[in-house]
């Protein structure tokens, strides 16, 4: 398939155009799992911080995510 400047700019187009309308990060998490990190914060009584040193890895995991995700940009509804 030989590509155009032409198809490019309009794939690019389409992109941003799908990532405005949408407000889509990509990232989901699954519903069984919500608050399950809050979950362990209340139950340890420890900060996220704390938590990125734990020795389980799933919630080390957890808490760099925490510690990430509250970096982004959070849009209002």
């Amino acid at each position: 398939m030989k590509l155009t400047e032409e198809y490019l700019n309009k794939v690019i187009s389409e992109t941003i155009n799908n990532y405005l309308n949408e407000g889509d990060s990509g990232i989901h998490i699954k519903p069984e799992n919500k608050g399950k990190f809050t979950a362990t914060k209340k139950a340890t009584g420890k900060s996220t911080e704390e938590l990125t040193h734990s020795k389980n890895p799933l919630t080390r995991k957890r808490a760099q995510f925490a510690l990430n995700a509250k970096k982004w940009n959070h849009k209002k509804k």
